[in-house]
């Protein structure tokens, strides 16, 4: 039986508390035939020594060391695909780690499906190098009312778009995920400049073009992922949102419009009465011209909402 070629893209970017943990995870795979390219990208702790070690590594097939920042992660992952050879893209994030046996449980789930684009498994959830009893799935479970990721499930893209991923980014981590390249490369999800949420994107658009299958074992470990060191970027995650709603409503047909609109109101809550500034008013701008009739529903559900936040203070104040 000939096995596939997966590519490891190990993206850094000042994780050398984590890093070394997170390379082991991937050497120490129990399936056998991968490839591991790692991309440091500018860090200024000692990121840089550890990889140093791992250079010499016959698993490892390439190690960059970029000489200024590239702004963007994501561009990270593309230029490690475009390096890469093999079947399957993990983009394993430098700050999680892995169950040893994520790779093989994740390509056994294929059980010769055809037409699957993604793969993805449950996380656990790391807080300060604590591993919580909680994972993805009881989380998500909770959340929906269902025991969906309690269980094996395969799914076609577009009903997991519309259903899932698109209201409610259920695919958590990017760790977790396993790409066809081939589908990945189609999709082209670096058409446009992200910064925040181009995973779910990526996501989206490999899902646009093919199938999902999830494992319900918690084979990736998630850091931290409810920190708040973003919470002063919150205008361009609404502006990014935005712009995944655009393309999915341009592109992809859904069976639902009002689920649509309520997942599109609750990604992009954005307070009208605070805030603004020539950032603000500039993504405002491009998202009217981007597409007018969105950008309305959007202006007319957050003022209400706005009003009705507002009307709730002063209620509490007599």
């Amino acid at each position: 039986m000939i096995l596939p070629k997966i590519s490891v893209i190990i993206p850094n970017y000042n994780h050398g508390r984590y890093l070394r943990q997170r390379i082991e995870s991937v050497l120490h795979q129990t399936y056998p035939n991968f490839e591991v390219i790692i991309l440091d990208d500018f860090s200024s702790d000692n990121s840089r020594e550890i990889i140093e070690d791992y250079v010499r590594n016959p698993l490892v097939k390439e190690v960059i060391f970029n000489d200024k920042n590239s702004g963007n992660p994501f561009w990270q992952w593309k230029r490690g695909i475009d390096l890469s050879s093999g079947e399957w893209i993990w983009l394993a994030e430098s700050d999680d780690y892995a169950d040893q046996r994520f790779l093989q449980m994740l390509i056994d789930a294929l059980q010769g499906r055809t037409n699957i684009g993604l793969l993805y498994c449950d996380s656990k959830i790391v807080t300060d190098d604590t591993v919580s009893l909680e994972t993805f799935a009881t989380i998500k479970n909770k959340k929906v009312g269902t025991r969906r990721w309690s269980e094996n499930y395969s799914n076609h893209g577009v009903a997991e778009i519309e259903d899932y991923l698109l209201p409610g980014g259920t695919i958590n981590n990017t760790s977790a995920v396993l790409f066809n390249k081939k589908v990945l490369m189609e999709a082209n999800p670096f058409d446009m400049d992200l910064r925040y949420i181009g995973d779910k994107y990526a996501f989206t658009k490999v899902l646009a073009k093919s199938d999902v299958v999830y494992v319900k074992e918690s084979l990736n470990y998630y850091r931290d992922p409810f920190n708040t060191k973003h919470a002063d970027r919150f205008i361009f995650y609404f502006y990014e949102q935005f712009l995944v709603f655009d393309w999915v409503s341009k592109n992809l047909k859904m069976t639902n419009r009002a689920k649509f609109l309520k997942g599109f109101y609750a990604n992009t809550s954005n307070s009208l009465f605070r805030d603004w500034n020539t950032v603000k008013l500039s993504l405002y701008r491009k998202l009217f011209i981007l597409n007018p009739n969105l950008l309305y529903k959007s202006i007319v559900y957050n003022f209400s909402q706005s009003i009705r936040s507002a009307m709730g203070r002063t209620n509490q104040s007599l």
